[in-house]
């Protein structure tokens, strides 16, 4: 007989697992057994279950692939929850799995017993309790399957403690085949023909995008046709920046001109994005008057329910150039790439209380290979990378859609375990890095390498600026006291620097990026 445990390992396996994030409890100790001496994963402790939520959310970001994570019942999957709802807002694949109370406790308040149907039901795209051993193939099969499934997100899946000691007969199921929908030929033309007698036409690039082949699909549409491509929240790194085709990012509290400018295009192309309020500009886009063709597997959101990768490369095959548009199609593409050109120009800025966070981030542009992974946290200051860092369309940018603090340190950590052989820089604030700046000892403990550059203002800048803007005068819970940050660094046994003049800023970044 097979212990339910190691029956569930031996299915990760077969669904192509390499690598869970974890922090151990006492509620699937059988799993952490069966876990031991297989070198087929990975195990990463992480030492918070919010860190290893978000590294499995940017492993999967990286990989394609859902991002895989245990943690322990109650207080361990209330912490982990900030990644679920991440993973939702976010389309990314993401199974997570939490150890349960014995089944014979059910429904008698045990100690930290949750019901998770309710708990997650309203973030995950399916939510399961396994309480019979045997049921464990099939369950993992359906969760991987869903959370790849359509529009890609989190599914969650339930342990009981007992059941994985349970003796089972049954056998591993091979992943179930992930199906696309595609739009019919009819549709390609129909589109394709709209795109030929548009004047200002544009492609909004999002999420989904994200793998190779979308962004080769991106370059082959936008070249096919003359169209620009504008980048959608936080998708910056989708297409080269430099390209003539490129258009700009639709990022959060765009300038006012910029989101006019966007309004005046007499179609626009959605791939891949919700058209959420962010890069929808609250909800703005498109404006009275203009064309939408939204592309995005989810009926209840887009009017194209397809696969928009394939959607994208099937248009770039049918897309053909207007002669009677040239001119117009060039000055309008002219348009949105000199904005974004004028606007990407840095021009050095000084504060009188230390060290403006445009400086060592423009330091970055001509220290770091084309493919360079950047980790964004949540605030003000990843402002200016998205508005001066060329990302070179082989770069991969990482950040969540769903503004979270505290996905930095994480998620460098993820990335450089997955690329160990590419540099990794995380832009991180004073109030993120206080909040999982600790996984800095998972980063030391698994061998991760990567630049942190920490903006310490003392403040929670993004709130802030809200603040003295709706109440100016009166600042309010904003303020924060902060540690000596390198010094910390220091004592988990990484190298800390000290950034005090702007003048040392390519120096200082130089130094970091040679340690890293």
């Amino acid at each position: 007989m097979t212990r339910a445990a190691d029956l569930l390992v031996d299915c990760l396996v077969a669904h192509g697992v390499d690598r869970v994030f974890c922090v151990p409890g006492e509620s699937y100790l059988a799993v952490l057994d069966a876990l031991v001496g297989r070198k087929e994963i990975d195990v990463v402790v992480a030492r918070h279950e919010g860190g290893a939520g978000f590294m499995g959310v940017a492993d999967a970001k990286l990989t394609l692939r859902p991002g895989v994570v245990f943690v322990s019942r109650g207080p361990g999957a209330t912490n982990a929850s900030i990644a679920v709802h991440v993973a939702q807002q976010d389309a990314v694949p993401f199974v997570l799995f939490i150890g349960q109370i014995e089944r014979k406790d059910f429904g008698r308040g045990a100690f930290q017993e949750v019901d998770y149907v309710q708990t997650f039901g309203d973030m995950a795209k399916h939510v399961e309790v396994v309480s019979d051993g045997n049921r464990v193939p099939e369950a993992i099969r359906r969760a991987f399957h869903l959370a790849q499934s359509g529009t890609p997100g989190p599914t969650v899946v339930v342990l009981p403690e007992d059941m994985l000691l349970d003796d089972v007969e049954a056998v591993v199921l091979p992943p179930k085949p992930v199906a696309a929908a595609h739009a019919s030929a009819d549709t390609i033309a129909e589109i394709a023909a709209r795109l030929a007698e548009a004047e200002r036409p544009a492609v909004i690039a999002g999420t989904l995008m994200r793998g190779d082949d979308g962004r080769a699909a991106l370059i082959e549409l936008a070249e096919a046709s003359d169209t620009p491509v504008i980048a959608a929240f936080k998708q910056q790194d989708l297409f080269p920046n430099t390209h003539r085709l490129f258009g700009g990012h639709l990022g959060y509290m765009a300038p006012e001109d910029q989101v006019k400018l966007v309004g005046e295009a007499d179609l626009l192309i959605a791939l891949g994005t919700r058209m959420g309020d962010v890069t929808s500009q609250g909800y703005r886009l498109p404006m009275k008057g203009q064309e939408l063709v939204h592309v995005f597997p989810d009926p209840a959101v887009a009017s194209h329910a397809v696969d928009p990768v394939a959607f994208a490369r099937a248009l770039a095959k049918a897309a053909r150039r207007s002669n009677a548009k040239a001119d117009a199609r060039a000055k309008w593409a002219g348009r949105l790439h000199g904005r974004h050109a004028g606007q990407a120009v840095w021009k050095p800025v000084e504060a009188k209380d230390g060290v403006v966070f445009g400086h060592p981030t423009v330091a970055l542009i001509d220290q770091l290979p084309d493919d360079a992974i950047l980790v964004m946290d949540a605030g003000n200051f990843s402002g200016w990378m998205h508005r001066h860092f060329p990302f070179s369309g082989k770069h991969k940018l990482l950040g969540v859609i769903a503004g979270a603090m505290g996905f930095g340190m994480p998620g460098a950590v993820a990335a450089s375990l997955r690329h160990p052989d590419t540099p990794v820089v995380v832009l991180i604030g004073d109030g993120g890095f206080l909040m999982t700046g600790t996984e800095l000892a998972t980063a030391m403990k698994h061998g991760a390498r990567f630049v942190a550059l920490v903006s310490n203002n003392g403040s929670f800048g993004t709130i802030r600026l809200h603040q003295e803007k709706n109440y100016p005068g009166r600042v309010s819970a904003t303020e924060l006291v902060n540690p000596d940050f390198a010094a910390m660094a220091r004592a988990f046994g990484a190298t800390g620097l000290t950034l005090s003049n702007s003048a040392d800023s390519a120096d200082i970044v130089r130094q970091a990026h040679d340690i890293g």
